[in-house]
């Protein structure tokens, strides 16, 4: 069944945001609206181009830097660049060729991005990798995606030829791409259909390959559209990293698709100074901005309040905070800090979703009012909740951790979603994809049947009540570290293995607290008894070198504990909440191996 969608113009919504709307509010039962999220809509590249078209003599996309003059791109200017861009790429390529853009947030990724999208090239946006770095990602997502090549700017070229010294068959070609200077694609002829392929921490040392195509991208963007109403009025202000579905699918898809206006920041530039996100959004007059709960605790912790003075953020009305459970008093503490700025009360929400949805999943403008009822969401919580419409409520569901049995309202389970935003699976990892993806569920609804299947095990726990959804932790552990999502195995790897005493397979990193970005503490178990506590302080020195230099991550504390003190799963595996746990509250014992002084740290800088 096909549906025709209204295209986005100057004056409408995109993807159909007002029909939502009216059908939410006209009495439809759940499964019409269910149907009519899952009604096909238009193609990517028909979009794209619409959008663009409907703003060609209009700012589309603004790129601002904290030293420089801002570069302001209309609809036409976009369009032009590129239609140059895909015109090569598809000559160079081919249509279903994958290419990595391992590039900085800038005119020419974006041009980059949305040239591949034009002509069905999988584009896969990554991190540059540091200088040095030990670790295999890159290399990975090299041989995972089979790309025929990778596309960075000049000044990266070498970091990123070091990573991937050991996939000699995929070329990097430095931008401006070049017509008749350009190699023969590498790669074994791998093609795909998808539009995006999204990688994520991953809960070990390889990340996974999630397939985005372009009808889940129309879905979540219109879902966005509808549930925030973003629409030709957004303007929305993106400080976060363009390689994570947050800043590439919501910060510069979504705003283009919806009809609005972007505004890019360089997460650096955010992170060596908080206030240039507030004066972009002031001076834009911003209404759509948010990140990860760091964000707006960086706010807090390193605007002070001269810096405050002349700022208007009195039009941002939609505030979303995510990526990690949100604490409770984090609103009104960002609102009491911006207040002289006119921000609204109601504009500061918790929001969630994941690579695997495409985005968004959880999360409405106006569940996050600063007043006690509403931002403490319910009795005794410490987390804010993710309001949802009745729309959003139909797909989401909590079942016992492991099965396939749904659990009532109030009870603590993981986190399962559906709708047609789901992507189409992991890359190369059948087994990975049949147990994730499109997974069955049982409901006690009275219907014969086996367990309906279309779900996603989002391995995140949580609970639904009144309030809303109430995201209580996640089964796979990362640590945030200024916009980066880290797998916690890597961290312990890193640090570990640069001291030879220490055991990177018994060991826990985790963030000591998760308002504060760019922090872990590594708990590990000696490799033997032999380590004393000379050694131990030599492996803090060691360990805080290596993860500061590969990812700028500060250590804060090591701790090195006996061998077989870590609490383990009955499979063996270390229980890294229950070690965050005990450490916070002051219940592990063990060697502390952290020096008076920084002066590792220091040094490593």
């Amino acid at each position: 069944m096909v549906v025709r969608v209204r295209l986005p113009h100057p004056n409408c919504r995109f993807a159909a945001a007002r029909p939502f709307t009216r059908w939410h509010n006209s009495g439809h039962t759940a499964l019409q609206r269910r149907m009519r999220l899952t009604m096909t809509l238009p193609s990517l590249p028909v979009a794209i181009a619409a959008a663009l078209d409907a703003r060609s003599q209009a700012p589309v996309m603004a790129f601002v830097r904290r030293r420089g003059d801002d570069t302001v791109l209309t609809g036409s200017q976009i369009d032009a660049g590129v239609a140059e861009r895909a015109a090569l790429l598809r000559d160079w390529l081919g249509v279903g060729r994958r290419v990595v853009l391992a590039m900085p947030k800038d005119v020419e990724f974006t041009l980059l991005l949305l040239a591949c999208l034009r002509v069905g090239i999988p584009a896969v946006p990554v991190a540059v990798p540091r200088r040095g770095s030990k670790l295999d990602r890159f290399a990975h997502v090299l041989r995972n995606s089979g790309a025929a090549a990778v596309l960075c700017a000049p000044e990266s070229r070498q970091a990123i030829e070091e990573a991937m010294r050991d996939v000699p068959d995929c070329p990097c070609v430095c931008v401006p791409l070049v017509p008749g200077a350009l190699p023969p694609p590498g790669g074994a002829d791998a093609r795909g259909t998808e539009a995006v392929v999204q990688y994520t921490s991953g809960s070990t040392q390889a990340p996974k390959g999630v397939r985005i195509t372009g009808a889940n991208i129309l879905a979540n963007a219109a879902l966005v559209g509808r549930e925030w109403t973003m629409d030709s009025r957004a303007r929305l202000i993106n400080w976060l990293p363009h390689y994570h579905d947050m800043g590439l699918m919501g910060g510069i898809l979504y705003p283009l698709l919806c009809g609005g206006m972007s505004v890019q920041i360089p997460s650096a530039d955010f992170i060596r100074s908080p206030a240039l996100w507030l004066e972009t959004i002031s001076r834009y007059k911003g209404n759509f901005s948010g990140g990860p709960a760091f964000g707006f605790a960086e706010v807090i912790r390193r605007v002070a309040p001269p810096a405050l003075q002349g700022l208007d953020l009195s039009g941002w009305s939609r505030a979303y905070c995510g990526a990690e459970p949100v604490p409770a008093d984090l609103g009104p503490r960002f609102h009491a800090h911006l207040a002289e700025t006119g921000l609204p009360s109601e504009a500061f929400f918790a929001c969630y979703g994941l690579a695997e949805m495409t985005l968004f999943a959880a999360g409405v403008p106006g569940t996050g009012r600063i007043d006690s009822a509403r931002s403490c969401g319910t009795a005794g919580s410490t987390t804010l909740p993710c309001g949802m419409s009745e729309a959003l409520r139909d797909t989401i569901r909590i079942a016992a951790p492991g099965s396939i049995k749904a659990l009532p309202d109030g009870e603590d389970g993981e986190i399962l979603l559906r709708g047609p935003s789901q992507g189409a699976g992991y890359l190369s990892l059948p087994k990975e994809t049949a147990e994730t993806f499109n997974t069955g569920l049982e409901e006690n609804t009275g219907e014969e049947g086996g367990a309906p299947r279309g779900w996603l095990r989002t391995g995140d726990l949580g609970r639904i009540d009144a309030a809303g959804l109430h995201i209580s932790g996640r089964i796979k552990d990362i640590v945030i570290c200024h916009g980066l999502t880290i797998a916690a195995p890597e961290i312990e790897r890193v640090a570990c293995l640069a001291h030879g005493g220490l055991d990177p397979m018994a060991a826990a990193a985790f963030a000591p607290d998760p308002l504060v970005s760019g922090k872990a503490v590594v708990v590990a178990e000696r490799k033997g008894r032999g380590t004393g506590p000379d050694s131990d302080t030599a492996a803090f020195a060691a360990a805080a070198r290596a993860v500061i230099g590969e990812w700028g991550l500060e250590l804060a504390e090591l701790l090195v504990v006996p061998r077989g003190r870590l609490p383990r799963t009955t499979s063996g595996k270390i229980r890294r909440a229950a070690v965050a746990a005990a450490w916070r509250n002051g219940n592990l014992d063990g060697q502390p191996a952290t020096e008076p002084a920084a002066a590792p740290v220091q040094a490593a800088r």
